[in-house]
């Protein structure tokens, strides 16, 4: 009898535990991230993370390291898992169209970050990256001008990536339209700290009277930094007008030191963790309704600068979960 009792009971438990594994399968999600290393890229895998919590899904992030190619690949990895949605920071659009295609014919949607495209199902953009008139780059530079009117500026763009090659000519323009002196235009496709220094290295002895930097990341912008230091020469901070301004993107912890220090200018903080829960909260409106038109999602940017970087806070301390991410209206 006992022998009966419990094989019943190991029975119910198999089943219970079948039962739980069916379930995540189904509810998986999974984010591509075009560089898992990046330190923004970490803070939206951890907002993604959070959004898998509170909703009860199962999560997988794959790396594609700067490669279209892996991006195809992880899309059918991701198929092959069960995943029911997938975030990706589309590195080539055209490279990853028919894998994106693939997702759509198995009904399973495509949330591109600050990407559209062929398959793409909606986007959530960095309100950097949207290039809208009145928008973050026409505030930047006329943020730069008021203090160093018609500033001689090199801008740093870097793999030649949709979303950065955008910015960069969104930002160029904006300069130009505030009487800003682009004078000369590098890119870092090695999207490194030092190859960054060793182009503003460089940089530094063609153009000896350059005034400011715009990098599109706060790697390279750390690199430009270190290079100007290196060269006896200071970074701008509201005292010295002779110093260099550099500015940088993501918001990253490191951009964050480096400004309260006195190493760098400024960094736009796109608020990457709000961008991962606005990730998930694509993927879960596009789940619930596969044929309703969906709204693009555009998460709050702000410019933190030596003025006032006293008031930024991490990420996840910023109270954030699904019900409340600062989105754009």
């Amino acid at each position: 009898m006992r022998c009966k009792i419990l094989k019943s009971v190991l029975g119910t438990m198999l089943l219970m535990s079948s039962a739980t594994l069916a379930a995540k399968a189904e509810d998986l999600i999974g984010y591509i991230s075009p560089i898992a290393s990046q330190p923004g890229q970490q803070m939206i895998n951890a907002g993604i993370e959070q959004a898998a919590k509170e909703k009860g899904w199962a999560y997988r992030v794959l790396d594609a390291n700067l490669s279209a190619d892996r991006q195809v690949s992880h899309i059918d990895t991701l198929l092959t898992l069960g995943a029911k949605a997938i975030g990706s920071w589309s590195l080539d659009a055209n490279a990853v169209a028919a894998a994106y295609d693939r997702a759509k014919a198995q009904n399973v949607p495509i949330i591109g970050l600050n990407s559209v495209g062929e398959g793409v199902t909606n986007t959530v953009w960095w309100e950097t990256n949207t290039c809208k008139p009145g928008g973050p780059y026409d505030q930047q530079a006329a943020w730069i001008a008021k203090r160093l009117p018609a500033a001689k500026i090199i801008v740093f763009g870097g793999p030649p990536v949709e979303s950065i090659i955008n910015n960069v000519k969104c930002f160029t323009a904006a300069a130009k339209a505030a009487g800003l002196d682009v004078i000369d235009h590098v890119d870092n496709t090695k999207d490194s700290t030092a190859n960054a220094a060793t182009l503003a290295a460089d940089e530094l002895i063609r153009f000896p009277t350059v005034q400011a930097f715009w990098a599109y990341n706060d790697s390279s912008a750390l690199g430009i930094s270190a290079s100007i230091i290196a060269a006896g020469k200071t970074i701008y901070d509201g005292k010295n007008e002779d110093g260099t301004m550099v500015f940088g993107i993501n918001g990253d912890q490191d951009a964050i030191l480096a400004i309260k220090e006195g190493r760098l200018t400024g960094t736009w903080d796109p608020d990457s963790y709000a961008t991962g829960l606005a990730v998930a909260t694509a993927m879960d409106r596009a789940m619930a309704e596969p044929t309703a038109p969906q709204k693009e999602l555009v998460v709050k940017a702000k410019l933190f600068t030596f003025e006032n970087i006293e008031s930024w806070v991490d990420g996840p301390k910023r109270g954030y979960a699904l019900g409340n991410i600062p989105l754009v209206d």
